[in-house]
């Protein structure tokens, strides 16, 4: 009889155990269904389901069905997400240190990106932990270029444009601002109409992405200077995600971290697909002449120390690192 009890406690136990482990992460996100990145997500679920024996399981809201990047995190502080794959940039007013890799011309190629990440990476981790969130996949979207219905081959030309930044993009704000235009701020998902209607002329997107959202369709040029890195992440609450067993967030962070080192694969090899697409649907690339973009982009980034847009010493840091690599290659 003692044997019984003993066992039916055990059981019990170990019941109760593996239900307080168990949970569904909700995660949402503007990018498509049927595209790489949610076919690598959804790969990466497949993953986490089997090897966690379905203790945990991450379903997704794809295609903007959860609204923009702003309003995912609004859903996920009142609990009715746990996650979102978003823009660095919809973080940025929670930690500002998600903007190093995307601020303009910091970076000459993918190899200085890479052997920057090595140091950096762990530094946006801890900072957004720091502030609640749980960094899951970082990824490299792609070098931005400014796309357009004229040729952009100087600062000037940008003058009468109508030009859309994401909201609460302050960076990217600031350096239209000091070029002397108004940007239009508004949600990813908007855009397409803008530019259909007319309300928008012009836009900052990677070569795939503009494929991927139709964009390239109602645009004729790209200047052919990358402006700046697109980055994307996945990030979930916490809370939410310290409600997980230790053992089984190890292993949704390893699944997540090998989708998102596919991805960075992936989306290099799109977007040099994407720029033969581009030139083959008409759309002309021009070459922009003289500094004046970097100038106002440094002017811009002065600008933006006063009010704290991005972390000032860690960024000094990081072009210190990229100086002495740049060297080290010549």
């Amino acid at each position: 009889m003692h044997f019984i009890k003993t066992l039916l406690v055990t059981s019990l136990i170990a019941f109760s155990s593996s239900q307080a482990f168990a949970a569904t992460l909700k995660i949402a996100t503007v990018v498509p269904n049927g595209s790489s990145w949610m076919n690598e997500m959804k790969a990466a679920a497949k993953e986490v389901k089997t090897k966690t024996e379905g203790r945990v399981k991450i379903k997704y809201y794809p295609g903007g069905v959860m609204g923009s990047d702003k309003t995912v995190l609004r859903k996920m502080r009142s609990g009715q997400l746990h996650g979102g794959a978003i823009s660095a940039g919809a973080l940025a007013h929670i930690y500002n240190g998600v903007q190093l890799y995307s601020l303009p011309f910091v970076f000459n190629n993918l190899e200085e990106v890479r052997h920057i990440r090595k140091t950096f990476d762990p530094v946006i981790s801890n900072g957004l932990s720091e502030n609640g969130f749980e960094l899951l996949g970082l990824s490299e979207g792609g070098f931005a270029y400014l796309m357009s219905n004229k040729a952009l081959t100087k600062a000037s030309d940008i003058q009468g444009q109508k030009v859309w930044v994401p909201e609460g993009d302050l960076i990217g704000n600031e350096i239209f601002t000091v070029a002397g235009i108004k940007p239009i701020a508004s949600p990813i998902s908007n855009v397409y109409t803008g530019l259909q209607t007319g309300l928008l002329d012009t836009v900052t997107i990677n070569p795939s992405g503009s494929i991927a959202l139709q964009w390239h369709t109602k645009i004729q040029h790209m200047a052919d200077e990358p402006l700046l890195l697109i980055m994307g992440m996945l990030v979930v609450d916490q809370k939410a995600f310290k409600k997980i067993s230790a053992d089984d967030q190890v292993i949704v962070k390893h699944a997540v971290a090998a989708a998102f080192k596919r991805l960075d694969t992936i989306n290099e090899e799109g977007d040099i697909s994407a720029r033969a697409a581009l030139q083959k649907n008409g759309v002309q690339f021009d070459k922009p002449s003289g500094t004046e973009w970097r100038e106002i982009a440094k002017q811009a980034l002065t600008n933006l120390e006063k009010v704290d847009a991005y972390p000032v010493e860690t960024y000094r840091k990081m072009q210190a690192e990229l100086e002495a690599y740049r060297k080290a290659q010549k």
